[in-house]
């Protein structure tokens, strides 16, 4: 239980710790991008405005633009004061290039045109732009007015791709997964230290209340088989008052409840201190069944009990466990079911098998279990009846059947009856 409780504390904790350490870690990545754009831009305005100066002193336009453009991965148009072009870059075919204007030219008519020039006597360039065009991604773009040494008007439009967010995560993904990786692995070793050290006082306790339980369930044999030997010898006076021969078997009663109840926590002591084994062997599981209905029935005939065992034509497969134990498990359940059954009613004991798993089960149709109660059934020392009128049951039994499931590594499931009562299915994997 403490290694499940372990478990589950140590998944919340890191799952916790790691989403904060997730949106924190994308909060920065995020800013990151948008800082790299930011720098993308102002090198974009830069290199622009480099271009303008070396326009303005040279008659070499279309050299000075192919240099500038394969050197800085830049987009240009160059055009006359008259509006004709005199170049453009080649690598956009003509219609990324024509939309690509107009986004630019849609831009620029929303504000105050900031190029003006005063005949020549100095150049002047826009403001940055962030356009799309036409859904092939986002370009910076600037308009130049250049007045050249010699006189000359010219404009320029210049483009620059945007890298986008994947671009970006490309080039830094390795990084950014070993950092995450790297923090994943120290919350995970810091959860394990601080939930050893949080639950230590806790399992200190319950060590405690085992090896206690174990002690005294020891100790208890031997006194009771004392009490019991002496009320037996007893019982065998001839001639016995009625009250005394009515006191004997109530010990004898009692003290076999108690031998039942100290058998029960000997074998939850054995299964927590990993002591117990299982002899593992090749069942015959309609034998076993066969076996177990001679065993149970008289039980549930003296309990005005009928015991009905569902038979298939075809045998069923042979089942690799412990056949003590899968027959104590089963004899659990039953005796639950007789226990909480109406005098008359049925109780269904059989077994399938489906998709490779093979499974037993008890049905019932008596009282059922409340859907509050359900969680804790497996519980020790729990019971559904809270006011203890069932005297033979200690609320071990189904945690006994549960244990002894899982070593097996099958499974125990609860599901109401239709029309009421109880059915347990007992399922492990061929």
């Amino acid at each position: 239980m403490m290694k499940k409780l372990k478990k589950r504390l140590s998944f919340l904790f890191v799952l916790c710790i790691m989403v904060i350490f997730t949106l924190a870690f994308s909060l920065f990545i995020h800013d990151a991008i948008l800082s790299e754009r930011e720098s993308q831009k102002h090198y974009f305005e830069r290199m622009t405005t480099l271009l303008v100066y070396q326009l303005e002193s040279t008659d070499d336009y279309i050299d000075t633009l192919k240099a500038m453009e394969n050197s800085n991965d830049l987009i240009l148009q160059w055009r006359g004061n008259d509006n004709t072009l005199l170049y453009q870059s080649i690598s956009p075919d003509t219609d990324d290039m024509e939309n690509l204007m107009n986004a630019f030219s849609a831009e620029l008519r929303k504000v105050t045109s900031t190029s003006s020039y005063d005949d020549n006597i100095h150049s002047t360039q826009s403001g940055t732009f962030t356009i799309s065009s036409g859904g092939k991604g986002l370009y910076y773009g600037i308009q130049a007015d250049i007045a050249t040494n010699n006189g000359e008007l010219y404009q320029l439009y210049c483009f620059s791709a945007v890298d986008n967010t994947f671009f970006f995560l490309k080039e830094h993904l390795l990084f950014y997964i070993a950092i995450w990786l790297i923090a994943f692995a120290a919350i995970l070793l810091l959860s394990r230290y601080l939930i050893r050290k949080a639950v230590a006082p806790t399992e200190s306790a319950m060590q405690g209340q085992k090896e206690f339980i174990a002690a005294v369930s020891h100790e208890l044999k031997a006194p009771l088989a004392t009490i019991l030997t002496s009320s037996e010898l007893i019982g065998r006076k001839d001639k016995l008052p009625d009250d005394i021969k009515k006191s004997t078997d109530i010990i004898n009663l009692e003290c076999m409840r108690m031998s039942k109840l100290i058998q029960n926590l000997l074998l939850l002591s054995s299964i927590d201190a990993h002591t117990w084994t299982l002899n593992k062997i090749k069942i015959n599981a309609d034998n076993l069944l066969i076996s177990l209905y001679e065993k149970v029935e008289p039980h549930c005939s003296f309990n005005n009990l009928h015991l009905k065992l569902d038979m298939n034509d075809e045998l069923l497969p042979t089942l690799t466990a412990d056949e003590e134990r899968i027959s104590q498990i089963l004899e659990i359940l039953i005796d639950n079911a007789i226990n909480y059954s109406p005098s008359g009613s049925e109780i269904q004991l059989g077994a399938d098998v489906k998709k490779n798993i093979f499974s037993f089960y008890v049905i019932d149709h008596g009282v059922g279990i409340k859907d509050e109660d359900k969680p804790f059934i497996y519980d020790r020392f729990y019971c559904a009846d809270k006011s203890r009128t069932q005297r033979d049951h200690f609320g071990l039994g189904l945690s006994i059947a549960r244990e002894l499931v899982e070593m097996h590594n099958g499974t125990i499931t609860l599901s109401d009856t239709p029309g009421g009562g109880c059915t347990f299915k007992v399922s492990f994997p061929l």
